[in-house]
């Protein structure tokens, strides 16, 4: 008995091995030369966002841009609260890899595609990404237009309970919209700007 308990430890321990292998280093070799080079021109040539939005981001969602893909799974494994979209490189491998070139696609492609991104770019640069080419609706694709469309000012203008607008309406553009759910997306942004008080007065 006791013998099969150990093959049958040492058979699912290398299968964990393996599986960190392939989500790690397989990116490299599954990802085209063609899209890798797609995925740095969005990338590199994504708006960048000014301080005041990456800071209130990092602190609304702590540490958010210091971590990995690997945190979020961790969390979702004990049972904590992690959405997709707080993780910037795994939200972004979530746009980027339905339009790869990837033989025999399999659910677990999301995740290498996010370790790439890691391995290859900063979270301040996925977050760009996002910003940059998620479509609001209402004829607004883009942060900048955004801004605009809600505040007619610039990003970097924007103040923290307006930055939680948007970051609200990048949860969710339908439920969130100020027009159609005036209510819900009032109480929404108050809800995040208040949590982003909340972990600034926590951090001094």
């Amino acid at each position: 008995m006791m013998k099969y308990f150990k093959i049958s430890t040492a058979l699912a321990f290398t299968a964990l091995v393996l599986l960190f292998l392939y989500v790690e280093f397989a990116g490299r070799f599954i990802i085209g030369n063609s899209d890798k080079r797609m995925i740095t021109h969005e990338i590199k040539t994504s708006e960048k966002l000014p301080e005041n939005f990456t800071n209130f981001y990092n602190t609304l969602y702590p540490n958010a841009l210091h971590e990995n893909s690997w945190h979020t799974v961790l969390q979702l494994l004990i049972g904590q609260n992690a959405r997709i979209k707080e993780c910037p490189c795994k939200a972004a491998a979530f746009q980027l890899t339905p339009v790869l070139a990837i033989n025999n696609k399999k659910s677990i492609d999301h995740f290498v595609v996010a370790r790439y991104l890691e391995r290859h770019y900063s979270q301040e640069e996925c977050l760009s990404f996002n910003f940059s080419h998620f479509d609001f609706l209402e004829n607004r694709k883009g942060i900048s237009k955004l801004s605009q469309s809600l505040f007619k000012k610039d990003i970097k203008e924007l103040q923290s309970i307006e930055i939680a607008e948007i970051v609200s309406l990048y949860e969710n553009p339908v439920k969130n919209n100020r027009y159609r759910n005036p209510e819900r997306a009032k109480t929404r942004a108050e809800y995040l700007n208040q949590v982003y008080i909340n972990n600034l007065k926590n951090d001094k």
